[in-house]
């Protein structure tokens, strides 16, 4: 099977090692950022007789990608760009959310400076949480502490124009308490997979302090998991979702990601993805045992009408992501990178690259903000943990940032 794997990021690199194992493939290509143009991609896929092309990251979905491959007969994993409004509009998705009972906060949608900042002003804002309606990289979402936090914050989005379209709407949602996770599981029209989860760690500081990130690490699985709270996942929200994505007239295929929050009244959807997270994938992609590209290619055929079995090992998997200096705000590229080697040698840690680029000497240097994660397995937490930090000791750049307390505090 020759594939086409549109990404270059972390997440990226995860899935390219995995779907690299599979007795099925025949060759990989890998087109870097959003892969450029749709219609470049089509040329190259029919070029190249590609058999599947998979989509890393969210634009080329909510653009409408897997709608133009499909017209062209091109096999492609991923939903449509009607599917994909369950990520690429917080506003559309809370309404779907409502219209079907799916367990989420409230919230209130606003569309102007004036109005969102009367509805804080007479709303405690620690009560409440800022979310731009759309797609802005895992920087979208804010917690403002008090009214002078929320008006910087409304500011931004609507003064300064900080996120461009993204933030012409903006979602004013309830905040709620308890612990987050990250739950993962294919879908296709109506048929859902077992699921894998992670607990990600969004702030840039120590003791979940300072900006949203992308994600400064991962682990896998929660210590809380098991099979009652995966249970109530598939049957509270993953297979409504995919129920009534059909009635709406725009089913669901591909990788649906849940950001769910579980809370002393139950268990509720923060926020749909309509891709692989990152850096979840890193942390999920080495516990399955299955043949990815498989599952890849059953889930991409929308005539697939058969049950999706994920095969995941009991290994604990740690990720840390070793960042630029000064991300997620302004950082300098261009750091030479030691103790990284092109090759993954070790069983039991991996090291994915996201951020990096290399020269004509096989020197590797910083190239993004996220630049490298850090991946430990092991039997139990302690010991991936150990790994993984050890892993991150042998790597040197300058200015180069990571957290010191990935997988702590992630219990109910």
């Amino acid at each position: 099977m020759n594939v086409l794997l549109i990404g270059g990021g972390g997440r990226e690199s995860a899935l390219a090692w995995k779907i690299s194992q599979s007795p099925q493939l025949r060759k990989l290509y890998i087109s870097p950022g959003n892969g450029g143009s749709i219609d470049k991609s089509i040329a190259f896929a029919k070029k190249n007789r590609i058999d599947l092309t998979i989509i890393g990251p969210e634009t080329p979905l909510t653009e409408g990608i897997v709608d133009k491959f499909r017209k062209e007969g091109l096999q492609i994993f991923g939903p449509t760009k009607a599917a994909s409004k369950l990520e690429g509009s917080k506003v559309w998705a809370k309404n779907f959310f409502r219209k079907y009972s799916i367990p989420s906060a409230k919230s209130y949608n606003f569309s102007n400076f004036e109005s969102s900042l009367d509805f804080i002003n007479n709303n405690n804002p620690e009560k409440w949480v800022i979310k731009v309606d759309g797609l802005a990289s895992g920087k979208g979402v804010f917690l403002p502490n008090n009214i002078s936090e929320a008006k910087v914050i409304l500011d931004k989005i609507f003064t300064k124009n900080v996120f461009g379209g993204s933030g012409k709407n903006i979602i004013i949602e309830e905040r709620l308490y308890g612990v987050e996770v990250s739950v993962f599981a294919f879908v296709n029209n109506i048929n859902v997979s077992n699921s894998v989860a992670a607990c990600d760690f969004k702030r840039i500081y120590d003791g979940d302090l300072g900006l949203n990130t992308g994600g400064m690490g991962a682990v896998s699985p929660p210590a809380f998991w098991n099979q009652t709270i995966e249970n109530e996942i598939r049957n509270n929200i993953f297979i409504p979702t995919a129920k009534a994505m059909i009635k709406e007239g725009c089913p669901y295929s591909g990788i649906l990601f849940a950001g769910l929050i579980i809370t002393s009244s139950g268990i509720k959807v923060l926020e749909f993805n309509c891709r692989f997270g990152d850096p979840e994938t890193q942390v999920i992609i080495p516990r399955i045992n299955s043949d990815l590209l498989k599952i890849f290619y059953k889930a991409s055929d929308p005539n697939f009408n058969d049950e999706i079995f994920i095969d995941i090992n009991e290994l604990n998997s740690l990720g840390v992501v070793i960042a630029s200096g000064g991300y997620p705000e302004k950082f300098t590229d261009g750091k030479k990178i030691s103790g990284l080697s092109s090759k993954n040698d070790d069983l039991n840690s991996i090291i994915f690259q996201a951020g990096t680029k290399l020269d004509d000497e096989s020197n590797f240097y910083s190239n993004g903000g996220r630049v490298l994660i850090c991946v430990g397995l092991g039997d139990d937490y302690e010991e991936s943990r150990k790994i993984a930090y050890n892993k991150v000791s042998s790597i040197n750049f300058d200015d180069m940032y990571y957290r010191k307390d990935i997988g702590e505090n992630r219990s109910l």
